[in-house]
């Protein structure tokens, strides 16, 4: 479309809006963008008003946000915390029947993680999480009717399809609300509840653990109850508060919802687009980061096969079954403690996220050899590395998501990085229970060999990831000296991008927006530059 045709009025900002423009023209923008287009002139918000609006934000979503997220952990460690409550005598599980229902949750996961990101883009993803919310709870409920192997490993496999939204939807939602720097720190006060989460659990293990084992329902039966009653309680919250995306928060008003994009334009990922985009998916298949952050999540949960052994472990240095309920709740308090460290060591060095990832994993591999080392008669030692993995692991992983995040523009191909990691993440947590074996019991030293092992993998990933981010944002910053020196146009190194379209009356115009809001891709956007 050449230029002379162009309402010139568009371009000087006076009239930049998408009233008159025909809607058939934006399909694949960002839905947000009639908020925003015209408003690329106005003057920057205020420090103490954009803090305001964070603040609102942080009111209004985090409280779910940390409710979903402790739910989740609570639920998926049910089968770990019963496992000490008569649900293997009730169910007549060998030790590898046992581990497999951990690796079944993560089969559904893994088989269903497509699908559930693809629904993420096509329908709102607030009431899609509400939808998987309600068969959370009712798959959960149903596994206290159990009595063998097969109804257990059926209903664990729907549990993990289920929950597959989980993960993608709370990465995607603060994204559409939160700067890349807040994002991290978010994702981490969220994931601070995988530790609430171990601490809920521990002290439901203790509540149930005084039900009378002799009548129905049996004490593990309790706790399956308990929890898919409160999941339900979750899944009635969000369908009533959740927003779907900034445009549709009604505890915003208009000129609110304009801040909430505005505030977050210098991501350059937009917020939502409901159209997928093949070329997208193919460019994330394609992106190397994608894949060493997939990697590097598969690799970091082979040492989760703790969180669903850890009751077996602590009971197997001698404690009783009662202490055994409670001595893995400060467990929970440690990754609460390590993730809020990490978080606030992230707002600080807002550009660390690779230093402070292996900075965390060096308590979780001492923690490791101590395990290997320490004589098997010293309990107390091996119950305190216990707690020193998890001050460690927990936030490495967080710091790894909140990456994953803010490094990938464009929204098909940001779920589908999303989706990438935790396909991952699904295949390490299939496989991290399964060389716990009883062979191996007590001492565990293969498991915990593996364990030291994939730490420094992770270690070795993450400097590959880093040198991968800054090479090409040395290259990027080079292009743009390089065009600045020769006199060449500048635009595509802009923040601000121009839409050629035509209004209902078939009028030429161009419109200015925010390039982040045409939902082009970090490799479509040179004025994108990958945190680090």
């Amino acid at each position: 479309m050449g230029t002379e045709s162009i309402d010139e009025k568009y371009i000087s900002g006076s009239s930049d809006d998408l009233t008159n423009v025909n809607p058939e023209l934006l399909k694949g923008l960002d839905v947000t963008i009639g908020i925003a287009a015209g408003h690329a002139n106005d003057d920057v918000m205020s420090p103490k008003e954009a803090q305001r609006i964070r603040r609102k934000l942080d009111w209004h979503l985090l409280p779910l946000l940390f409710f979903i997220y402790t739910l989740q952990n609570v639920d998926k460690g049910t089968i770990a915390a019963s496992s000490i409550l008569g649900l293997i005598k009730d169910n007549h599980l060998t030790t590898n029947e046992f581990n497999n229902l951990n690796s079944a949750f993560f089969i559904g996961y893994l088989i269903f993680q497509l699908p559930q990101n693809w629904a993420l883009q096509r329908f709102p993803a607030g009431k899609w999480i509400a939808c998987n919310l309600f068969l959370w709870s009712l798959f959960l409920g149903l596994m206290a009717t159990c009595h063998n192997y097969g109804g257990l490993f059926t209903l664990r496999f729907l549990l993990g399809a289920s929950e597959g939204c989980m993960i993608t939807g709370i990465m995607t939602i603060t994204s559409m609300f939160y700067t890349r720097t807040e994002i991290g720190e978010r994702l981490g006060w969220i994931f601070q509840c995988n530790g609430v989460g171990v601490i809920v659990s521990g002290f439901l293990s203790f509540g149930v653990f005084h039900a009378d084992p002799k009548k129905h329902p049996n004490q593990w039966q309790w706790l399956m109850i308990t929890t898919s009653l409160i999941t339900f309680v979750c899944f009635i919250l969000f369908v009533l508060f959740f927003p779907d995306n900034p445009a549709k928060a009604r505890f915003l008003t208009e000129d609110e919802k304009l801040k909430v994009v505005k505030r977050i334009q210098i991501n350059q990922m937009g917020i939502e687009t409901k159209q997928f985009k093949k070329k997208q998916f193919i460019e994330a298949l394609t992106d190397v980061k994608c894949w060493l952050f997939a990697l590097a999540a598969a690799i970091a949960v082979l040492q989760n096969g703790l969180s669903v052994q850890y009751a077996l472990i602590i009971k197997s240095y001698g404690f009783t079954t009662l202490q055994t309920t409670l001595l893995n709740i400060p467990s929970g308090a440690v990754q609460i403690i390590g993730i809020t460290s990490c978080g606030y060591m992230l707002r600080k060095f807002p550009n660390s996220r690779a230093w402070l990832s292996i900075f965390w994993w060096l308590p979780s591999l001492a923690g490791a050899f101590v395990q290997l080392f320490l004589p098997f008669s010293n309990r107390n030692g091996h119950l305190i590395a216990i707690y020193i993995i998890n001050l460690g692991a927990a936030p490495c992983f967080v710091m790894m998501m909140s990456w994953v995040t803010s490094t990938n523009a464009g929204h098909t191909k940001k779920l589908t990085a999303h989706a990438m990691f935790l396909v991952g993440y699904a295949l390490g947590q299939i496989l991290c229970t399964q060389f716990w074996k009883k062979k191996y019991q007590p001492r565990d030293i293969v498991p915990w060999t593996i364990t030291v092992v994939t730490y420094c993998v992770d270690i070795f990933l993450v400097l590959v990831i880093r040198y991968v981010l800054v090479t090409e944002n040395k290259r990027r910053d080079a292009l743009q000296a390089e065009a600045e020196a020769s006199g060449k146009s500048l635009d595509e190194f802009n923040d601000l991008g121009y839409l050629d379209t035509v209004d209902a009356t078939g009028k030429a115009v161009r419109v200015k927006v925010e390039r982040g809001l045409m939902d082009v891709t970090d490799r479509e956007n040179l004025a994108f530059r990958y945190v680090l």
